[in-house]
């Protein structure tokens, strides 16, 4: 497959995704997402929650503050 196969296909996605500033490389925090909402539904602090995160996952809580705030933007489909 070539890369203008594989854009062309994805094209919707890549389209919004680009409209509204996601960058594809943050699939690498998706687990990490996860266990956040995990955490926050179990009732968690939120500052025990960046502090676990960044344990967990080797890096700076600041950097899961910006991950997060990405991640929960409500994304519309047209």
């Amino acid at each position: 497959m070539k890369a203008y196969e594989l854009l062309y296909i994805n094209r919707n996605t890549l389209r919004i995704m680009s409209e509204m500033s996601l960058d594809a490389s943050d699939i690498k925090y998706l687990e990490m997402y996860k266990d956040y909402t995990r955490l926050t539904a179990e009732g968690h602090k939120k500052a025990y929650i960046m502090q676990y995160l960044a344990d967990e996952y080797s890096i700076s809580e600041r950097t899961i503050y910006r991950v997060i705030d990405r991640l929960s933007v409500d994304v519309s489909i047209q």
